[in-house]
């Protein structure tokens, strides 16, 4: 499945939002050459992420009820002094892939997935329910866990491996595996499966997919680090050669581990689902990243989503970041950023400015990221004390001033003490 386009009502920090999305079958006006990636941009606190909770709750909504999912205040809370806000509805229209098939009733003539939840008078906890929503056209083929229709997998701003203890068998019967692999954008301490759990298994069941799984990892990574395919037997742990020096997983960078981390969790995923005549990367679905460019140094930033894009063509990405360097690599079609509406709540749309190819001063400075400067306060304070003395008749702190537009070294330390034509040694 993929989202067509995604309607929020009273969902977290949002009072109204629509958003068209970019999907890959998707055709007509407004087509990305990215056309399965969406990128959402703003400050923290924004509501980026909430948007990915809202895409997978809509998609799920029935197999969330009994799966562990804790709707922890989802319905917008309102302002002391306005009305309070009692439930909040959230719509996916949506297209249908591989062996989905929309069973629409009563007068729907497209398959929409509904989700409503309510609060519980004061306390935090809301409730999804589904009782005054029409029978869901999904809810008997998210009944299997292991079909690769309406495959949905979500991955949070903590994600982590787990580098202890891992029970596969606990995972499951305190979450259900639908529920488990979103649980990530709502749950801080939910771990990643390593691979460790699940690659040996594949590997002697079924040699062909374990090789896809070593290409298709590797087509994802960055020339400087590859990934054997072997385990450390001591350790049991896999080896990539980073800059050809073989390294275990846990010696890894930071940057490498998040990255590697959620992305082969996604791979699992999708050996759990795959039909024997599809190959890895031609399972369709929806993948939501929160803070893509977690970690990744900036050029790694540069290629991180084409390169996704690329390696798994027939998913649908919501990535959010707060990078100018990763909104540089994709088309305006692509971005929506989000903002606050003079009652509070926040909102979200596309810009008809183009974002493609610009510089991060450009990016940083334009209505995309709303920066009035990217240099640092304490700079700007210098500056602004040295106009002041150069207003005042101070011929050095002139020259200092100019200095500093021309991105030339100061010829003195500016001092608001400093008398007026007296350079200070």
């Amino acid at each position: 499945m993929y989202a067509k386009s995604l309607h929020i009502y009273d969902f977290k920090c949002y009072g109204k939002a629509v958003l068209d999305l970019q999907y890959p079958t998707r055709v007509g006006k407004d087509v990305s050459e990215l056309k399965n990636v969406n990128l959402i941009l703003d400050d923290n606190g924004g509501g980026k992420s909430s948007i990915l909770r809202a895409i997978a709750i809509a998609a799920l909504a029935p197999a969330l009820l009994e799966s562990g999912f804790v709707p922890y205040r989802l319905v917008r809370r309102a302002k002391p002094d306005t009305p309070a806000v009692e439930r909040c509805l959230l719509k996916i229209e949506a297209i249908g892939t591989l062996d989905e098939s929309f069973e629409l009733s009563g007068n729907r003539k497209k398959p929409e997935l509904l989700a409503r939840l309510e609060t519980r008078g004061r306390g935090s906890l809301d409730r999804l329910h589904l009782e005054s929503t029409p029978d869901s056209p999904i809810a008997r083929l998210l009944a299997d866990d292991y079909s690769p229709a309406f495959f949905v997998v979500g991955y949070g701003a903590t994600r982590r491996v787990e580098s202890g203890e891992y029970s596969e068998s606990s995972a499951r019967r305190s979450r259900g595996l639908r529920y488990r692999r979103i649980a990530g954008l709502f749950e801080d301490q939910m771990t990643l499966r390593p691979l460790q759990l699940w690659l040996p298994r594949l590997r002697s069941r079924a040699p062909h997919r374990y090789d896809s799984v070593v290409e298709l990892l590797n087509r994802v990574l960055p020339p400087d680090i590859r990934f054997t395919g072997e385990r450390d037997e001591e350790d049991e742990q896999y080896v990539f050669l980073f800059n050809d020096i073989p390294t275990p997983f846990s010696a890894l960078s930071d940057g490498y581990k998040a990255f590697i981390g959620w992305v082969s969790d996604l791979i699992g995923h999708l050996c759990d689902v795959v039909p024997a005549e599809l190959n890895l990367d031609e399972v369709p679905g929806m993948v939501l990243v929160d803070e893509i460019d977690l970690h990744l140094h900036p050029q790694w930033q540069r290629s991180v989503v084409p390169t996704l894009a690329g390696a798994f063509p027939h998913l649908q990405f919501l990535f959010t970041s707060h990078s100018p360097l990763v909104a540089s690599t994709v088309k305006r079609e692509n971005v929506f950023i989000t903002n606050t509406a003079d009652d509070g709540t926040a909102t979200i749309k596309q810009l008809e400015e183009h974002v493609f190819g610009r510089s991060m001063e450009q990016l940083l400075l334009s209505a995309y990221f709303g920066l009035q400067s990217t240099r640092p306060d304490a700079f700007q304070a210098e500056g602004e004390a040295l106009f002041r003395q150069a207003a005042d008749g101070d011929a050095n702190a002139a020259l200092d001033f100019l200095a500093r537009l021309t991105h030339a070294a100061p010829l003195t330390t500016p001092s608001v003490s400093r008398k007026p034509g007296k350079r200070k040694e």
